[in-house]
């Protein structure tokens, strides 16, 4: 039996993952290649919505159902995954299925996202076609516009919240700075709409500097 970031392999394709968070070991549900498919087919299946819904999804049954990652690996995930152009959430998909089980649960993971959603999207748009003259479903979907800001919310709040629970720990400094850098890019961005990229090198320097500071104050001390 050989160990991989606390996924412990045996020779019958199952495994028994513990996750790490705080420090602290979670028991988690046993996983398997077949289980991970099943997952992501159900995620695949049901995130009406888009990407915000298919977050809240990931999040719900591999952070929290399974525990087969834990919150803050997400969240390290979900910051790789930000500075890279195209869609994100084919991104996530690709190193969950990488850490989990390397080639063979990326290769599982990508067809069981992709293949219900996009066999759905292809049926709804159809059916959109011959039903969008109709004033009623355009009322329709600005209604369902607000859930899915709503749901948006929640998931962005369950993405920063283990980044400014660790920053917290490590002191009043360190977590006004995480909180500084949170909202200074908000702001920047609504006032001058700066292109993305320059966001993320600002807030990148920002931190790498800060953090810096703090590491040589604390050898200091």
């Amino acid at each position: 039996m050989k160990k991989n970031k606390g996924l412990l392999y045996n020779h019958n394709n199952k495994y028994e993952f513990k996750a790490m968070s705080n420090g602290e070991t979670t028991e988690s549900d046993t996983f398997t290649i077949a289980r991970l498919f099943l997952t992501w087919i159900k995620i695949g299946a049901t995130s009406f919505g888009g990407g915000a819904t298919t977050q809240y999804l990931i999040q719900e049954n591999f952070i929290y159902k399974h525990k087969w990652i834990t919150a803050e690996e997400y969240a390290n995930i979900i910051g790789m995954c930000q500075i890279t152009p195209g869609m994100n959430i084919i991104a996530y998909t690709i190193l969950i299925g990488k850490k989990l089980s390397g080639r063979v649960g990326i290769v599982v993971s990508l067809i069981g996202l992709i293949l219900p959603s996009a066999t759905i999207t292809v049926a709804i748009s159809i059916i959109y076609a011959n039903v969008s003259k109709f004033s009623r479903v355009h009322s329709a979907l600005r209604a369902v516009f607000a859930a899915i800001f709503g749901i948006a919310l929640a998931t962005n709040w369950r993405n920063v919240k283990p980044i400014i629970a660790k920053n917290r720990k490590r002191g009043p400094l360190a977590f006004g700075i995480t909180l500084g850098i949170l909202l200074g890019s908000g702001i920047i961005y609504v006032l001058l709409n700066p292109s993305v990229i320059v966001l993320y090198l600002l807030g990148g320097l920002c931190g790498a500097f800060a953090y810096w500071y703090i590491s040589r104050k604390t050898q200091e001390a």
